[in-house]
C-alpha cells in the first residue's frame, strides 16, 4: 500500500490566501510546486514569478540553500510580476 504525506507545507495557514479565486491558487501552488523541482536540479534558473509567491519563493530558496535574487519585471508598470534568477548551485 502506498503512503502518503506532506511533502511540505504551503505556509498559508494565516488566511494570507483568503479571497483568491480558486483559479489563482491553483496557479500559485503550481508555480510553487515547478520552482521547488527546478530548485532541485542545481540548474540555473531565470523566470518570471508571481508577486503573490514572492515569501513562499524565497523560503523554498533558502531552505534548497541557493542563492537567490527577485527583482521587479523591467517594464511590468501592473507589479504583478518578479524576475527570479537562481545561480548554479555548483558557483554558489
Amino acid at each position: 500500500m502506498t503512503n502518503f504525506g506532506l511533502i511540505k507545507s504551503f505556509a498559508i495557514d494565516d488566511g494570507q490566501l483568503d479571497g483568491q479565486s480558486a483559479q489563482n491558487c491553483f496557479v500559485l501552488g503550481y508555480e510553487l510546486a515547478h520552482v521547488d523541482h527546478l530548485l532541485t536540479t542545481g540548474r540555473p534558473i531565470r523566470q518570471p514569478v508571481h508577486v503573490e509567491n514572492r515569501a513562499r519563493i524565497e523560503a523554498s530558496c533558502r531552505d534548497a540553500n541557493r542563492t537567490y535574487t527577485l527583482n521587479w519585471m523591467a517594464g511590468d508598470v501592473s507589479e504583478s510580476w518578479l524576475l527570479l534568477e537562481v545561480t548554479d548551485s555548483h558557483s554558489g
